[in-house]
């Protein structure tokens, strides 16, 4: 059987989200363009977890910092508009397709602004380093607190169309 096709209509928060994860994006882009001019050849690329400079290369390493944001924010804006092609926990009908459309590309917006937010930190962070001469500040810290937080979205919104799906069975029944 095939998936029903459905245009979802946004809702004024998954308009913040997908303005928050473009802006996230642009600063990325146009922080890199800031630092370019002002690094030096040799810049930190790497950090420990307690924010030490644990690795040095050339600032152009750095290009893949804003390049990744990017493809990750095409890539997951892209395949959001295609939800029907979704893996779901559940059986797809025409009854709950709406409801778990609407949930399963909430969750592709909330994952792209969590997966591109790291990168304005990131390069932030680079930035505040070379223009102040200061260790980082919070280091892998954030970073590892995303993690969790990605999980829990995950997790929250993988229940709630499991939900669904059982709601949708036990109508049947």
């Amino acid at each position: 059987m095939e998936r029903p096709r459905i245009k979802i209509r946004l809702t004024a928060l998954d308009y913040i989200v997908e303005v928050l994860s473009l802006l996230s994006v642009l600063a990325a882009i146009i922080l890199y363009i800031i630092y370019w001019k002002i690094a030096p050849e040799v810049v930190p690329i790497h950090y420990n977890i307690y924010g030490e400079v644990d690795g040095y290369g050339s600032k152009t390493a750095l290009l893949i910092l804003p390049i990744s944001s990017v493809l990750i924010y095409v890539g997951l804006t892209i395949l959001n508009r295609y939800p029907h092609i979704f893996n779901f926990p559940t059986t797809v009908t025409e009854q709950n397709a709406l409801s778990l459309y609407k949930i399963a590309t909430r969750m592709v917006r909330w994952l792209k602004l969590l997966c591109c937010f790291p990168f304005v930190h990131i390069i932030w962070n680079e930035v505040r380093i070379i223009i102040t001469h200061q260790e980082p500040k919070f280091g892998g810290i954030v970073i590892l607190l995303l993690v969790p937080c990605i999980i829990f979205y995950l997790v929250f919104f993988i229940t709630k169309m499991i939900k669904i799906g059982k709601k949708n069975n036990t109508i049947k029944e």
